[in-house]
């Protein structure tokens, strides 16, 4: 099972570091994501807000834990994912289409972004 903290986040072989003005995310070689920071719009993941709009010390995003991350991207209010099987999930802020997705909502949890091809 993994130990508790940063010291073993930053001991493990491969870790990519992504972040914004107001959160950090960890992307372990396993394909976990750690996030932490300010939790505005949903755009750190994390369905439980609790008592608090800040998560101050990692945590695992459980709701990509199905998942093998490979890439991480993140923005003031919104961060996407890419998995090893290519597959694309957002969360967060929605407002100017920046998801992806057919509404102008916002997404607490990631929902895939789906990829249609165009024809000219």
């Amino acid at each position: 099972m993994y130990g508790s903290g940063l010291v073993y986040l930053l001991r493990c072989i491969h870790y990519t570091v992504c972040a914004s003005k107001r959160k950090t995310f960890i992307l372990l070689d396993d394909g976990s994501v750690y996030g932490f920071g300010w939790m505005g719009f949903g755009s750190l993941g994390f369905l439980d807000r609790g008592a608090s709009d800040k998560v101050f010390k990692p945590q695992i995003l459980h709701s990509l834990r199905s998942h093998h991350i490979s890439q991480i991207s993140t923005g003031l209010y919104h961060t996407v994912v890419i998995t090893n099987k290519g597959l694309i999930f957002g969360v967060g802020d929605n407002e100017r289409a920046q998801l992806g997705h057919d509404t102008l909502r916002g997404c607490l949890e990631p929902i895939q972004i789906a990829l249609h091809e165009t024809v000219d």
